[in-house]
């Protein structure tokens, strides 16, 4: 144990100094890796026989012994627009009475995007280190763009966008038979183009073919946010509603 914390602590210390980010899993699942290293190193005796989880335990009395501390990556965030978002909610509420929504008609739509390579926010230092700076962070990533109505009762098909129209791995296969709408840009970001025809050749099919199914009329709202790559389309069966910026986390279903 005595030799697999001491590697264990030389390995935090070095990644520290790379300014690569730890996070509790990722430190047990090393103290494991050495800890098995060690014991084919050792020669068949009882200690070989005893066996050693990483348990929760260990791992605190691990970091209080050597004094690591766990602390924040440095880096910025935009603070939310509390007002814009109240004044906001009240504008969506008279929108929604003056065009007699109903939920399954009110849909909102909003990328995400998957860094699958991404390292944690926050990192494990020994005592030595003052404090951790920031990283390049990992570009290895896809977009994706989710789209649902109000009331939770229809989902649309995914939009995926992705660096490569068809990656290496996916060859020979019909990108039509994937649980996502493929497309792809240099980037993998969202821009106008791509959003206008996400709007045109998926949204508008798919929502209207859902209305009809419910009975419902072709009269839509479509909430979305103020990002660069969505553009401001016009169609006579949908309204859209830009979301103020900064504002997103704050804006919550309003009492009627």
């Amino acid at each position: 144990m005595g030799k697999m914390e001491k590697g264990l602590l030389l390995w935090i210390e070095d990644h520290a100094q790379k300014g690569i980010p730890l996070d509790g899993e990722l430190i047990k699942e090393k103290a494991l890796q050495l800890y098995g290293l060690l014991l084919q190193e050792e020669p068949s005796t009882s200690f070989s026989s005893k066996s050693f989880t990483a348990s929760k335990g260990w791992f605190y009395r691990f970091i209080k012994k050597n004094s690591i501390r766990n602390v924040k990556l440095k880096g910025e965030s935009a603070s939310a627009d509390i007002e814009a978002a109240n004044a906001f909610k009240l504008k969506l509420l008279r929108v929604i009475e003056d065009g007699a929504y109903h939920a399954d008609q009110i849909f909102n739509a909003d990328e995400t995007g998957l860094f699958w390579k991404k390292m944690p926010g926050r990192t494990y230092i020994t005592k030595s280190e003052q404090s951790a700076s920031g990283f390049k962070v990992a570009k290895d990533r896809i977009t994706l763009l989710f789209c649902s109505n109000a009331s939770g009762d229809k989902l649309l098909k995914p939009l995926l966008i992705h660096k490569s129209a068809q990656p290496r791995a996916l060859k020979n296969l019909n990108a039509d038979d994937f649980p996502v709408y493929w497309t792809s840009n240099r980037k993998a970001w969202m821009t106008k183009e791509l959003f206008e025809q996400w709007f045109k050749q998926q949204f508008i099919t798919e929502v209207k073919d859902y209305l009809e199914e419910k009975r419902l009329p072709f009269n839509v709202l479509l909430l979305i946010d103020n990002a660069p790559g969505h553009l401001e389309l016009h169609h006579a069966n949908v309204k859209i509603m830009f979301l103020p910026p900064n504002t997103t986390s704050l804006i919550q279903p309003l009492d009627q």
